[in-house]
């Protein structure tokens, strides 16, 4: 069962490759969570069923281990009193979000503030403040760099922790087999393109506060990729779909923010839901209304054993190095701008760039 943060969980599991950097992001998660505690790390899907039950055997001993858990290799060191394996030292203040601020350091790592004019005019503190990249309901490895007065972010810049190795890009395999000759039906692809968007979906509204509805959209998401009929899924879609639609606090807190006008899109080679968004009102709640109504047209096409034709798309549209989650980036720190820091992940979690698209989209540029 996921849970919303480390102070509450108690097994620490980091899946895929991992560098010195995202195990320095590991070992401040490690701090935090509270014992009695198991780390595990799963190299690969086919382990995570004998990893996680390793896990469960281990805490069920109720001592504090921090295993290696690959498959059936493991290898705990036991501490009564203390940590079984701290890790390097880290630069960086525990906490979900990594402080990396100008000016003096306070004790604790903390920085202090330094001062900068707002909106206003007025000549307040500021803070330099990078958000993620290991946050619950985040895209893994997105960094936000963010300059804050008060919670309202004055500036905000990307960055990518690339040291995770070679990642598959899941949710584009379809249409990248299909563009690489290989025969794909057309239902392959619309089973992935709706998984995608229920499991963006099921993200925002995690952020957004709504847990029940975020459980639902996951377990659809589950049930598509398990390989769930097309009239399986088709009511269960409508039934959340209706939910959100008519949700006056939803439209409340993501209507009007974070918004992305049709020419900015364009100018940014913005496709995909993201871009049929910004044909309309262009912000949060257009955006998840987008992913709606594209789960709602491929549903009935879940089982559709035609050839896929269409190669050039993927679940967020254009998969080249200037499109997709590439233009998404492109367009978030001027989205953030001016915005509280509880809008600013509405927006991240409305954008949902995939960061593993990223790689494979500079690798077939140069290909090409």
């Amino acid at each position: 069962m996921k849970v919303p943060g480390p102070a509450d969980a108690d097994v620490l599991a980091v899946v895929g490759p991992a560098g010195p950097r995202w195990t320095s992001y590991a070992d401040q998660l490690w701090e935090q969570v509270p014992q009695p505690r198991v780390r595990v790390h799963v190299g690969n899907a086919a382990e995570a069923g004998t990893a996680l039950e390793r896990a469960a055997g281990l805490l069920a001993d109720r001592g504090e281990a921090s295993p290696a858990i690959r498959g059936h290799s493991t290898r705990h060191e036991w501490n009564g009193a203390g940590h079984a394996e701290r890790g390097r030292p880290v630069d960086q203040p525990r906490g979900d979000e990594h402080h990396d601020g100008g000016g003096m350091d306070m004790p604790g790592g903390v920085p202090m503030a330094d001062r900068g004019p707002d909106r206003d005019g007025l000549v307040l503190d500021q803070l330099h403040v990078p958000i993620g990249p290991v946050l619950p309901d985040w895209p893994a490895g997105l960094v936000l760099h963010t300059t804050l007065q008060g919670d309202v972010v004055q500036h905000a810049r990307v960055e990518i922790v690339r040291e995770h190795g070679e990642l598959a890009d899941f949710w584009n395999e379809p249409w990248r087999r299909a563009a690489a000759g290989e025969s794909v039906i057309a239902g392959e692809a619309a089973r992935r393109r709706v998984a995608a968007h229920l499991d963006s979906l099921a993200r925002l509204l995690a952020v957004a506060g709504w847990a029940d509805a975020a459980l639902g959209a996951g377990r659809s998401r589950d049930d598509v990729l398990g390989g769930a009929r097309a009239d399986v899924v088709a009511p269960r879609v409508r039934r959340l779909a209706r939910r959100l639609r008519r949700s006056r606090t939803l439209r409340w807190l993501t209507g009007g923010l974070g918004i992305l006008p049709g020419a900015a899109a364009q100018a940014a080679g913005v496709t995909g839901p993201a871009w049929s968004a910004s044909r309309s009102a262009g912000d949060v709640h257009a955006r998840w209304q987008a992913w709606l109504d594209a789960i709602e047209r491929s549903v009935p096409a879940l089982d559709d054993t035609a050839p896929l034709t269409a190669v050039d798309a993927g679940p967020r549209g254009r998969r080249d190095a200037v499109g997709g989650s590439s233009a998404l980036l492109e367009v978030l720190p001027q989205l953030v701008k001016g915005t509280e820091l509880a809008g600013a992940r509405l927006i991240v979690s409305s954008l949902d760039p995939d960061i593993t698209e990223l790689d494979h989209a500079v690798a077939e540029a140069a290909d090409g």
